[in-house]
């Protein structure tokens, strides 16, 4: 099984190997972890009542620990993607949040990820030869050194 485990770094571990005490510990620290973000999402500012987030939180988990059982799951993508594709979104944003502004409401009274999902639907070619040009012009600035910034 190839891991990724982050910053570059990937091992290929052969599961069969691993003593039965390591193989049960992985599972249970993978299980817990995935569980623990399945809710992650239930804050206080929805369910201020305790029984009712704590509830909304059972109800994620058991929903997740059911699309485990029935085989689903996430594929992990690498954080490498395309500089140039995460500029264009970062400006169809902006974007997007000017004409909010302009229309005198507020960015925080809409939700980050339909701001996200229309801004990825502004990405034009256009745009993206704008953010192709915005990240050439970056990489090529000098941005000195930790003892230009006294670090």
């Amino acid at each position: 099984m190839l891991v990724n485990v982050g910053k570059g770094i990937e091992r290929e571990i052969d599961v069969a190997k691993l003593p039965q005490a390591a193989l049960d510990h992985a599972v249970y620290i993978g299980l817990r972890n995935v569980l623990m973000d399945s809710h992650a999402s239930i804050t206080t500012d929805e369910y201020p009542n305790t029984a009712e987030r704590t509830a909304a939180a059972e109800a994620m988990v058991d929903k997740k620990l059911a699309a485990l059982m029935s085989g689903e799951v996430r594929v992990q993508s690498t954080r490498e993607g395309d500089p140039v594709r995460a500029e264009a979104i970062r400006m169809a944003t902006d974007q997007i949040k000017a004409i909010i502004k302009k229309a005198g409401k507020k960015v925080a009274d809409y939700d980050a990820k339909a701001i996200r999902e229309k801004a990825v639907a502004r990405v034009t070619p256009e745009l993206l030869a704008l953010a192709r040009k915005r990240v050439d012009e970056n990489r090529a600035v000098d941005v000195g050194s930790l003892a230009d910034i006294g670090l």
